[in-house]
């Protein structure tokens, strides 16, 4: 065996979680399983591959990849060998793409064999010599995963062990204008992810398996990934999500710990989950944005008497988390709330951009520390001060901590809606909206209005046939006060969402 004298580091992590999961499968997708040994000899050849094209230490290899096995095993062999992991957005053009391969200095750019076309072009774009690795044969890229793994040799991991605070992950911002920010993470931050992860997703042994479905550009892919890799368990990728590809995997892998983010279950919770064996599961995550309680009551009665709603980000990851266990949700008065911090973490609230400190049940702007906070931003030093002050984060998160010590988020300060001078959370209305038994999905924003600067208007997906009995059901339930229920409801087939099933209200707007 290989072995380091303490575990410091992810890279560290990575060969006694891989070297201990010996001939289990660790990473599978509907066409590959890669046991722990797999894992870890093919990671070695690719670090060393990364190593002989001129990727040195501390420089950054890009990935233009779908979810896979293969793409995982490459991913990690990057932060073992100390150089730095970015994943990029596969659905970007070109030029946006060569762009952010310039602006990360990127050595190395491994894409799918089926993106060889897409990353020739990106690389082209950067106008920086930058070379390709397809993770199938080799094509027109300079190295193939295939010829690496058969013919390859090791990298020298103990020789050339990376340092606990090594630069090991970028995370990019999945912004829809302007260059997206690159959330910095390091050896260690990576290690408290995984350890955090035991708490948020666990405990998880190696008898347990994940499902993700996430592309691998977002930060829930190692959010999820690397307590799953630290816990010696499986995870298995998906690529394309559907509620019946989705549930047919959970039933399919045996999968124990399913996470998605409150539009994907319920999307899920019309595809009848009923009508499969989803036995095996022992736990459901929901994040992203704040569940509905109708979201926690299906989780429930459809999927598994288990329950957490973890508040995380890209920035503070699993080792510093705010978590509402199912204790938590079954409490009439705590449900929709985020629980409170985990292990070694901590949150605040202050005025949003301010440094006054709210009391209990005030609303402001969440800060959160702990161990897995990020080191700040790529190449912004302006916003690392901004954002990360003397050890805390900066959320942009607009929330509350009540009497108990729960924390409640309340949306984005973005997504506030100023109407006639009052300013409306845009979550709240939404929240009130999904009560009704008739509401699939449902989204709030503020339309410009003369009268009101701006108006509130809601966009319903319904079950069967359009309530017309809405507006009157929100008065006469008071769930909601005159000046908060929306002056327009549109009932659509549809609603827009982004990349990782979160709802993209930008799109409505």
């Amino acid at each position: 065996m290989i072995r380091t004298p303490t575990c410091e580091g992810l890279s560290d992590l990575y060969l006694r979680s891989t070297q201990w999961r010996g001939t289990a499968p660790l990473f599978a997708d509907a066409g590959e399983s890669l046991s722990g040994a797999e894992s870890l000899g093919a990671s070695l050849r690719l670090a060393e591959a990364y190593a002989a094209h001129g990727a040195g230490e501390g420089d950054v290899v890009a990935f233009l990849c779908k979810s896979s096995a293969r793409h995982a095993v490459a991913w990690c062999a990057a932060p073992l060998s100390g150089r730095i992991a970015c994943n990029l957005h596969v659905r970007e053009t070109s030029a946006r793409l060569g762009e952010t391969l310039a602006w990360l200095d990127a050595r190395i750019l491994v894409h799918d064999a089926d993106l060889e076309a897409e990353a020739a072009a990106a690389v082209q774009e950067s106008g920086r010599p930058i070379t390709r690795l397809s993770l199938g044969g080799r094509g027109s890229a300079a190295i193939g995963y295939e010829e690496v793994i058969s013919g390859g040799r090791p990298f020298d991991v103990v020789a050339h062990r990376p340092k606990p605070t090594a630069k090991a992950a970028i995370i990019l911002s999945s912004g829809t204008t302007g260059r997206p920010k690159g959330i910095v993470h390091s050896q260690a931050t990576l290690l408290e992810t995984a350890k955090g992860g035991q708490l948020v997703f666990g405990p998880v042994s190696p008898h347990d398996a994940t499902i993700l479905f996430m592309q691998p550009s977002f930060a829930a892919w190692a959010i999820i990934m690397l307590p799953f890799l630290g816990g010696k368990a499986k995870t298995y990728f998906g690529q394309v999500f559907t509620p019946a590809d989705f549930l047919a995997a959970v039933e399919r892998e045996k999968i124990t710990m399913a996470p998605l983010v409150p539009t994907m279950w319920r999307m899920v919770f019309e595809a009848e989950p009923q009508k499969y064996d989803l036995s095996s599961l022992k736990l459901a995550t929901i994040s992203g944005e704040p569940p509905a309680p109708s979201d926690i009551d299906k989780l429930k009665r459809f999927i598994c008497p288990r329950i957490t709603a973890p508040y995380l980000s890209s920035e503070a990851f699993t080792g510093s988390p705010v978590l509402a266990f199912t204790e938590d949700l079954s409490m009439a008065d705590k449900v929709g709330s985020s629980g409170k911090p985990g292990v070694g973490a901590d949150a605040r609230i202050l005025e949003p951009g301010g440094t006054v400190e709210r009391a209990a049940g005030e609303s402001g702007e969440i800060l959160v520390s702990g161990p897995s906070l990020a080191r700040g931003y790529w190449k912004d030093p302006e916003e690392t001060a901004r954002r990360f002050v003397d050890g805390w984060w900066r959320s942009g998160d607009l929330g509350r901590i009540d009497a108990d010590g729960y924390v409640w988020v309340e949306g984005r300060i973005d997504n506030i809606i100023n109407t006639g001078g009052i300013k409306v959370s845009s979550e709240e209305v939404e929240k009130a909206i999904l009560a009704h038994p008739s509401v699939v999905q449902c989204a709030v924003i503020g339309r410009k209005d003369e009268k009101f600067g701006h108006r509130i208007e809601a966009y319903v997906v319904a079950r069967v046939e359009p309530p017309a009995d809405l507006e009157a059901w929100l008065r006469v339930q008071g769930r909601l006060a005159g000046f908060k229920i929306p002056k327009a409801f549109h009932f659509v087939a549809t609603l827009p969402t982004g990349p990782t099933g979160k709802l993209y209200r930008r799109g409505l707007r």
